[in-house]
C-alpha cells in the first residue's frame, strides 16, 4: 500500500511538473546594435524592452558565432558553431539548407511537451534547396519540430511574394508600391532614410507582430507554447513608417566616438550630419520594434502565463553605423559582432547584469533546461540558466565568432578584458576594458604580446574542443565481441 501511494505521489509529481511548464517567447530583432539599447543608451526609446531588461539579466558580452544572418541563425538552430559539421555556414550563402538532424531545437522543444511555432523572419535557407528532401516548405518546417510557422523574411521587392506579408499587401492594393518602393531602395542605397509608403499598421513587423498575437491568443491555455517572434527591423532599408520616421530629431542624437567626422562607403561620401539622419531612422525602426514588444507582452498577460514566461530579448547581429567608417554588419568590431542579449523569468533567476562571455545561440539550450526537456548530444550551445541563477560566473572561458568566403577565414575571440581576431591579412588586439570603442589596436605593442599569444592560445584551445566527432563512442570490433560473450554469460 505505502509503495502504491509512493508511487502515486511521484506520477501526480510529474504531471505537475509537466502541466506547470513555462510558456516561452524568444523576440529577435534583425542588425541591432548593442549601443543602441535603451538600458544603455538614453537617446533610445524602448520603455517596453527596458522594462522587460529590468526584470530580467542582461548579459553584456553577448557574441553572434558570425556577424551576418544566415550562420548565426543556424546556430540557434543547431547549437553549433560554424566550424562544425552540420552548420558549415561562414556567411550567407544560396542552395542551403539546415538538415532537420542537424539543428534539433524546436525537435528538444516540442518532445518536452510545447507547442512550437516562429512566426517572421526565418532565414535558415537560401532558395529551394529544401527541395531536394522535402516536397513543399510545410513538411520542412514539420521535420524540424516546427507546429506553426509563418516564414516573413521582411518587406518585398518583388511583386511575386508568396508570404502572408505580400499576400497582406496585396489584398490592400500596395503590393506593387512597396515592391517597386524597396526595389529603388536596395539599387540606390538602403541606408537612405525615408518613410516608408505604408501607414504603420501596414508595416511588415507590426503585421508580423499581428500573427504572433492571433497564435498566443488561440493556444489552449493548458498546453504551454514555445514562441519565436523574428522581427525585420531595425534592419534597412531605413524605412521607417509614419510618425517613427520623425520620432527622432537627428541634431539631437550623438555618435560614439568611433564614428569618423567623414568616411567613404560604396563611393558615398558620409559624415556625421548624414550619418545623424540614419541613426534617427534607424532608432525610430527600434521604437516600432519595441510597440511590437508590448502587443507581445499584453497577450501574454491576457493568455495569464505572463508572471511565469521564460523572456529571451536578442538580435542575429549589430549594425555598424558609422562605427570606424563602417556601415551594416559582417565585422568583428562590438557594433557588428555583439548584440543586446536579455532574460527574463520571474522567480526562477536572478535580476542584473552579467560580463559573461555568451553566445546568442545559447538561447537554445537555456529554453530546453527550463522546460525539463533533454538537449540533443553535441551541442555547444550552453544553457545561461547557472549564470542567470547566480549559481556560476561563467560558462565559457570565450566567445568567439566566424566569418569569411576564401581562405583563410576569419576568426575572433573574446574573454573578459581583450578581444582578438585574425582576418586574411593580419591579427587586432583590443583591450576591451580600457577601449571599449576599439581605438587602440595593441596588436603590434611589444608590452601585449604575451596577451596576443595568449588570446591566440584560447582560440586554438577552442576550436580543438569543439569539433564534432562522428568516431565518439566507437567501439572495436574486438571490444563488442567480448562484451557480447559477456552478456551471454550472465544470462
Amino acid at each position: 500500500m505505502r509503495r502504491a501511494l509512493v508511487f502515486s505521489l511521484f506520477a501526480l509529481s510529474h504531471l505537475l511538473t509537466a502541466a506547470d511548464k513555462p510558456d516561452v517567447l524568444v523576440i529577435l530583432a534583425d542588425q541591432w546594435s548593442p549601443r543602441f539599447t535603451g538600458w544603455d543608451n538614453k537617446e533610445v526609446r524602448t520603455p517596453h524592452m527596458d522594462r522587460i531588461a529590468a526584470e530580467g539579466m542582461i548579459f553584456d558580452a553577448c557574441y553572434v558565432t558570425s556577424p551576418v544572418c544566415m550562420p548565426a541563425r543556424v546556430s540557434l538552430l543547431t547549437g553549433l558553431y560554424p566550424h562544425n559539421a552540420g552548420h558549415g555556414l561562414w556567411g550567407n550563402a544560396t542552395g542551403y539548407y539546415p538538415k532537420p538532424e542537424d539543428a534539433p531545437m524546436f525537435l528538444d522543444i516540442q518532445r518536452a511537451g510545447l507547442t512550437t511555432a516562429q512566426i517572421g523572419k526565418t532565414h535558415w535557407t537560401a532558395g529551394p534547396a529544401w527541395h531536394e528532401q522535402f516536397k513543399n516548405s510545410g513538411a520542412f518546417f514539420k521535420a524540424l519540430g516546427l507546429d506553426h510557422v509563418a516564414d516573413i523574411s521582411g518587406p518585398p521587392d518583388s511583386t511575386k511574394g508568396r508570404d502572408p506579408y505580400s499576400q497582406h499587401l496585396q489584398k490592400l492594393g500596395l503590393l506593387q508600391a512597396v515592391a517597386d518602393d524597396l526595389h529603388g531602395r536596395y539599387v540606390s542605397g538602403e541606408f537612405a532614410p525615408r518613410a516608408s509608403v505604408v501607414k504603420a499598421e501596414d508595416y511588415h513587423d507590426v503585421f508580423t507582430t499581428g500573427l504572433a498575437v492571433d497564435l498566443i491568443r488561440a493556444q489552449p491555455k493548458e498546453k504551454p507554447l514555445c514562441l519565436v517572434v523574428s522581427l525585420h527591423s531595425p534592419h534597412p532599408p531605413l524605412d521607417a513608417p509614419g510618425d517613427y520616421a520623425t520620432m527622432f530629431d537627428p541634431e539631437k542624437l550623438t555618435l560614439p566616438a568611433n564614428v569618423p567626422e567623414k568616411y567613404l562607403r560604396e563611393g558615398r561620401a558620409l559624415n556625421h550630419e548624414k550619418t545623424k539622419r540614419m541613426l534617427a531612422n534607424y532608432l525610430g525602426k527600434l521604437a516600432l520594434v519595441d510597440d511590437c514588444v508590448a502587443r507581445l507582452v499584453e497577450a501574454m498577460k491576457a493568455r495569464g502565463t505572463w508572471d511565469s514566461a521564460l523572456v529571451a530579448i536578442s538580435a542575429d547581429h549589430g549594425e555598424m553605423m558609422g562605427a570606424h567608417g563602417y556601415l551594416t554588419k559582417g565585422r568583428f568590431y562590438e557594433e557588428s559582432v555583439r548584440v543586446p542579449m536579455v532574460l527574463r523569468w520571474p522567480g526562477q533567476i536572478k535580476t542584473g547584469r552579467s560580463k559573461a562571455p555568451v553566445q546568442m545561440m545559447d538561447i537554445y539550450p537555456t529554453i530546453v533546461e527550463a522546460v525539463g526537456g533533454k538537449l540533443t548530444p553535441g551541442r555547444f550551445a550552453k544553457s545561461l540558466l547557472p549564470v542567470a541563477r547566480g549559481e556560476k560566473d561563467r560558462i565559457r572561458p570565450i566567445a568567439v565568432s566566424e566569418i569569411g568566403d576564401k581562405v583563410p577565414l576569419r576568426m575572433m575571440a573574446r574573454d573578459d578584458h581583450f578581444k582578438y581576431w585574425a582576418d586574411e591579412e593580419r591579427e587586432y588586439l583590443f583591450d576591451l576594458e580600457a577601449d571599449p570603442l576599439e581605438q587602440k589596436d595593441l596588436s603590434t605593442a611589444p608590452e601585449h604580446r604575451e596577451t596576443l599569444h595568449a588570446m591566440r592560445e584560447k582560440l586554438l584551445t577552442h576550436l580543438r574542443s569543439t569539433q564534432v566527432n562522428a568516431s565518439a563512442g566507437y567501439k572495436p570490433k574486438v571490444q563488442r565481441l567480448r562484451e557480447a560473450e559477456a552478456k551471454s554469460k550472465q544470462r
